[in-house]
């Protein structure tokens, strides 16, 4: 629903729908300069998600707006069953795009990574509102990348592809379905105005959606299963290095084996290895470095500290690590060679000096009875009072009673901050603004767009976020309408919150802003979120 040169005194929602589920997607507002008179729109956009086929009226919705009663027109939907379409559906879809799910294979093993591309070809200018999004049952998903932008040819048409990245790793046997893909877009409307500038004012939202993809997936077989193996599924290599080789009996020895290849690498667990029960086995530590975007490859380094117990070992045992290899479609087997050791005894463990008398005698002289008269008084010196009469011992008692004070101090303040979360992540968003608006500026000297836009962005999300008590991550251009303006926040903070928001959508899939541009809208960032900062939480 938008309004025109003016707003409703109180929103617009339209009533409970038959067979179907209504929610709301935000608001946005647009500010037009033409021939020099001014005009505004604000747009309050509905989800309606159907339960069955057929046929939803919505009523007319009305709205007060300047002591006026206003309503829209009626509409009714048509609700068709999955797999069909209509030549409207369709040509509403081809003059926006499609989407596209390409997955490599169609078969898999259970617990293996399978990349995939979300691909989505539009015809025109469009804003995403959110990540492309699917249904996730019988699978993990990974991390969604940034896309990639690039134009092509396809059926004769010149499209903008953005392609998305990710990965899924199946959690069950069997045959299940990935997809269909949908993307949440705003795009203009047929008949959309447009400023001075070109730019379009009318928008509409709009879903496209891709085919589902089956997927086979295999389970692992249970024949050859190799004694250590813990699930890994992958293509995998292993080093292991064991310092020092000279140790005492109850000295720590490090053991470092890095399990480097494809796969899950953050599920990697250190398998149980046998024959290692002369040694003390302490819990390993672990640190994983990814070598692509995705995560799908990288090195995982485990280090394990274990104590020699007995002066008979010679030997570090083997170290072993077993995996399921899908290209070949077996288990395999990683062996590290028995490494020596020396172990010699502790410094406990050795017995006492004999002390005993070997009947040698001593040919020191013997010792004096008494010593003779000192004829001479020698140097003399003045006698200083004893230390509790002087100034700066009894100053140096205070020492540590003022350090238990200091400490006792800075116990209070972590306490008081660890009992108020707030309070705590109000601090940790001041540190995160420091820290982004010097991004920025690194971001802008060397014109780079796409990091600068990115890092505003977050920045909003962060300070928005912590005023509103919600995570950053649910924070999006809506919020400005629903929760911001209900808090009688000024005008000017929010019209400056809106059109930054809308430069870091623009800037996703319009031509990067120059070095000035970037430069210049820095004390904007910076009046903004100091602006947002004494929004009362």
């Amino acid at each position: 629903m938008t309004c025109e040169d003016g707003n409703p005194a109180t929103p617009p929602s339209p009533p409970p729908l038959p067979n179907s589920r209504v929610s709301g997607q935000g608001t946005s507002t647009q500010f037009s300069l033409t021939n020099g008179k001014s005009s505004s729109s604000t747009a309050y956009t509905f989800l309606i998600t159907p339960t069955q086929a057929g046929e939803i009226i919505i009523p007319a919705i009305p709205v007060q707006i300047d002591g006026q009663t206003l309503s829209s027109e009626p509409l009714k939907l048509t609700v068709m069953k999955a797999g069909t379409s209509s030549a409207n559906t369709n040509a509403a879809t081809a003059r926006i795009g499609f989407v596209k799910l390409v997955v490599p294979k169609s078969q898999v093993y259970l617990g293996e990574m399978l990349p995939l591309e979300i691909q989505v070809y539009l015809q025109q200018q469009a804003r995403f509102t959110e990540m492309p999004h699917f249904k996730e049952e019988g699978f993990t998903l990974g991390k969604m990348q940034q896309p990639t932008q690039a134009p092509t040819v396809f059926n004769n048409r010149r499209y903008e592809v953005i392609t998305f990245k990710n990965f899924v790793v199946p959690a069950k046997a069997g045959k299940i379905d990935i997809g269909p893909a949908s993307v949440i877009l705003n795009v203009p409307r047929p008949d959309s105005r447009r400023t001075i500038f070109g730019e379009f004012v009318d928008w509409e939202p709009a879903t496209l959606e891709s085919d589902p993809q089956m997927l086979e997936v295999l389970p692992l077989p249970k024949e050859n299963v190799p004694p250590g193996f813990s699930g890994a599924v992958g293509n995998y290599s292993m080093a292991v290095n064991v310092s020092p080789t000279n140790v005492a009996t109850g000295d720590p020895i490090t053991v470092k084996a890095q399990i480097s290849g494809r796969g899950s690498l953050d599920s990697l667990t250190l398998p149980q290895q046998a024959d290692w029960n002369q040694f003390k086995v302490y819990p390993p530590t672990s640190d994983v470095q990814f070598a692509d975007q995705l995560g799908m490859s990288g090195i995982k380094t485990f280090a394990l500290t274990v104590v020699p117990e007995s002066m008979a070992i010679k030997e570090l045992p083997p170290f072993s690590f077993s995996y399921f290899d899908p290209d070949q479609k077996q288990y395999r087997t990683l062996t590290q060679p028995a490494v020596p050791l020396t172990v010699r005894p502790s410094a406990a463990s050795l017995p006492p000096p004999n002390l005993a008398n070997t009947g040698t005698e001593s040919n020191q002289p013997p010792a004096k009875d008494i010593l003779h008269i000192k004829p001479r008084l020698g140097v003399l010196s003045q006698i200083q009072p004893p230390l509790i009469q002087r100034s700066w011992f009894i100053g140096l008692q205070g020492v540590p009673v003022l350090a238990w004070i200091s400490l006792l101090v800075v116990r209070k303040q972590k306490e008081k901050l660890a009992n108020n979360p707030r309070l705590r992540r109000q601090r940790q968003v001041e540190k995160i603004v420091n820290i982004g608006l010097g991004e920025l500026r690194q971001s802008a000297q060397a014109n780079e767009a796409e990091a600068f836009y990115a890092t505003v962005f977050r920045l909003l999300q962060e300070q928005i976020g912590e005023r509103l008590d919600v995570p950053a991550s649910a924070i999006t251009e809506s919020v400005v309408e629903e929760r911001l303006r209900p808090r009688n926040v000024p005008e000017e903070t929010l019209i400056s919150v809106h059109d930054l928001f809308q430069a870091c959508n623009q800037a996703r899939y319009s031509r990067h802003s120059s070095n000035e541009q970037l430069i210049s809208l820095i004390p904007t960032v910076e009046t903004t979120l100091n602006q947002l900062r004494n929004i009362p939480a």
